[in-house]
């Protein structure tokens, strides 16, 4: 990927308005399942997407669209390109520190403090909602490279935090990603003394619920439903065979070809593994 200093060149050749950079990038990122195969994309479109958004922040340093939009990107790039090793680190640090920066200008706008935010304050930045989730995302992304250090950087906290702040914004924003995030969290992340004893099983199950109530056409919902069901609820096992089942054959929706393909091959998988251990 171009480095931030690149995007700066490239501006001074090239006078594009923020808005124009935008829809470059949104153009490029429309395409990003051309030439995916089996779950995983080719990174070119997704490059050029991330490089029209981090052209369009070197116009507008307070263009909360291309913030969204370039976190958004970071996240298909780090998950969905078959990135590995230290590629992927890279991208998930500068997603978060994107997705840190990007906070701060959002809190000034919103008067987020203390982890809470007044449900009214997205009137200031329409996109306030989703902005804070995807820097969730960007967070739990981090984490996952850095699990070693994350909980002790409170990483789990801040990924709480901020997704709350979205959910009290619009709970159904971003195919209700908020509950999605918190219901990982909740039955994904270890309770650490002092750090995350706050992490409750049973609300990540319900996070995950509300979740599929909103959003009940995601496959990514499906699998990390069933899976919670059959790590924590094993009385709700034909329920949760059921959701993955559903996601297995599920036909990729067209607005997220790569994503959902990802999820039906996972599940698959699963179900293969669980069949296999019953026999």
């Amino acid at each position: 990927m171009l480095s931030l200093t690149g995007a700066l060149l490239a501006l001074a050749l090239d006078p594009t308005t923020a808005a124009q950079a935008i829809a470059a990038g949104d153009a490029h990122y429309a395409r990003r399942a051309e030439g995916a195969s089996a779950g995983v994309a080719r990174p070119q479109e997704v490059d050029t997407a991330i490089f029209e958004y981090r052209r369009a922040l070197t116009i507008d340093p307070n263009a909360f669209d291309a913030r969204l939009r370039l976190l958004r990107a970071y996240f298909f790039r780090g998950g969905f390109c078959g990135t590995e090793g230290r590629e992927q680190v890279a991208i998930f640090n500068e997603a978060k520190a994107v997705a840190e920066e990007t906070v701060r200008l959002l809190d000034a706008q919103t008067g987020r403090s203390k982890g809470r935010v007044a449900a009214q304050a997205g009137e200031a930045v329409p996109s306030a909602a989703a902005v804070y989730l995807w820097a969730a995302v960007s967070w739990g992304q981090w984490t996952v490279a850095h699990a070693a250090s994350a909980a002790w950087q409170r990483a789990p906290a801040r990924i709480r935090d901020l997704s709350q702040a979205a959910l009290t914004l619009d709970p159904a924003a971003e195919q209700a990603g908020a509950h999605v995030i918190l219901g990982r969290l909740h039955t994904e992340a270890p309770r650490v003394p002092f750090l995350t004893m706050w992490v409750d099983r049973r609300k990540g199950l319900d996070h995950l619920r509300q979740a599929l109530s909103l959003s009940p056409d995601s496959p990514q919902i499906q699998f990390f439903l069933a899976e919670a069901l059959l790590k924590f609820d094993p009385s709700r096992t034909d329920e949760a065979l059921g959701l993955m089942r559903r996601c297995s054959t599920l036909h990729p929706r067209p607005e997220c070809p790569v994503e959902d393909e990802h999820y039906a091959r996972q599940a698959r998988e699963r179900l293969a593994d669980i069949a296999a251990a019953r026999r």
